[in-house]
This record gives structure tokens, sequence and C-alpha cells, in this order.
């Protein structure tokens, strides 16, 4: 496994100066409307840099079929599902413990145009929720968990994704813990971005 960040230590003052001016440039009205909802019900979201980021990565890998596990998916599931169109098929399973925050979650993908099959919403625990999706079918997991969860959330996404997928994890995350398991073949890259981003490729 390659477990190591894109730019040297050195350089990294000028590349969060850089990921500032970036983040002004954003347009963030796809996701305000989800991150204040998101904030008064007392979670945080991705900043429009870090949603923006999560798009892309959707759209690298292709993404038709994604996890969003997360206190509050509702922005990152409005970036996976922007990556192929309102019409582009794509479905997000969105998974949190708190019903409030996966109505907001519905709602905002609602008022985004999204067809209501664009996104399932489990409300659960989340780690129980993802042992029972099933194996191979996934090509994005996006998870915002604590620290104490990376482990098994890195174990399964391993599962849950095909060849090619990738696992976002929002925050700072490497190194992964050493009982994380993945292939030799995975790799693993921050970007420095919001809080932190830290991207694992199959």
């Amino acid at each position: 496994m390659s477990d190591s960040p894109d730019v040297p230590a050195s350089d990294l003052s000028g590349v969060a100066g850089m990921a500032r001016r970036s983040a002004d440039l954003v347009d963030d009205s796809l996701y305000a409307s989800a991150r204040t909802e998101a904030e008064e019900l007392g979670a945080g979201s991705p900043d429009s840099l870090t949603a923006e980021t999560i798009r892309l990565v959707a759209r690298l890998t292709g993404a038709r079929n994604a996890v969003c596990i997360s206190p509050a998916p509702g922005v990152p599931a409005l970036a996976i599902l922007a990556a192929a169109g309102p019409s582009g098929g794509a479905v997000v399973t969105c998974i949190t413990d708190d019903p409030h925050h996966l109505d907001a979650a519905r709602a905002s993908v609602r008022a985004a145009g999204h067809p209501s099959s664009a996104a399932r919403y489990i409300a659960a625990r989340p780690l129980e929720v993802a042992d029972k999706l099933a194996d191979g079918a996934y090509d994005l997991v996006v998870a915002d968990v604590p620290s104490h969860s990376v482990a098994r959330v890195v174990s399964r996404a391993h599962q849950l994704l095909r060849t090619g997928g990738a696992l976002v994890l929002i925050g700072e995350h490497a190194p992964l813990p050493e009982d994380a398991e993945l292939p030799e073949q995975a790799h693993v890259t921050v970007l420095p971005v919001g809080t932190g981003l830290t991207v694992v490729t199959l």
C-alpha cells in the first residue's frame, strides 16, 4: 500500500494558501443551503472546495453507485450526484443515525432537481448498515467518521468497492491505522482542502 502525500511537508503552507484562494473561486450555490441546514441541526459539512473535490473524485471514478456515511450527508450527496448530472443515473446511499439530518439531505437532493431514485436514505447505525451492503457493488464511498472508526470503514470500503473505485475520508486520516485492511495496490493521497481529505484509490 502506498501511503504518501502529494506534496512535500515544506510546501504545505503554500499549498494551504492556494487552497484558500481556490475556495474563494468555487461556486458554493449548490451546497450552501444544505450546509446551512446541517449546521442548524448541529453538524458540520464540507466546505465548498472539499465538496468540489468530492465531486471531482466522483467524476474521475465514473461513480454511478456510491455510499455516503456522514452525520449530515446532504453536501457530500449533492457533490456525488452533481458529478453525473440530474439525468446521469447515479444513485447515492445516504446513511446516518440522525433522521433529521436524513430528512434534510432528502430535501436538498430534491431541491437540486435530482429524481427521487437518485438517492436512498437509511436512518441507522452507519457501520452496521455498511456491513449489510453488497460487496463489489459501489464505485465510491465517502465517509465522515471519527478517527476510532477509520480502520473499520477502510476495511469495509475495500470490500464494497469495485476495482478502480475510491474511498474519500473527510478529514486528514493518513497514515491509515495499521489494522486497516487494504490490498497492496491501494494508494493513499492526502489533499489539503478544508479539514483535509484522505483519498484511497483501489
